[in-house]
């Protein structure tokens, strides 16, 4: 009998898969450029001043956006049935 490498030998998923399955549905629910700029800052590593002038914002706004994009992802692993709207 095989099983799925997405679930364990009960059949139900795996928590690893569950924690990606919800991670990916938090990234979702942020706006498009807020996006980016996480995956851009805190995933691939671009510092702030490397974001800078990809997004035409100044440093103070760049850092903003990355902090109301965290504040998103904190909000949503604290309503995990029902996400919050993001800005």
């Amino acid at each position: 009998m095989s099983t799925s490498s997405t679930a364990d030998a009960a059949g139900l998923p795996r928590p690893v898969d569950q924690v990606w399955t919800t991670f990916l549905s938090a990234l979702e629910a942020l706006p498009a450029d807020a996006r980016l700029l996480l995956l851009l800052h805190d995933v691939a590593g671009a510092s702030i001043e490397e974001l800078m002038p990809l997004l035409g914002l100044p440093a103070a706004e760049c850092r903003q956006r990355l902090e109301a994009a965290h504040a998103c992802l904190r909000a949503h692993a604290r309503h995990l049935g029902a996400p919050p709207a993001c800005p």
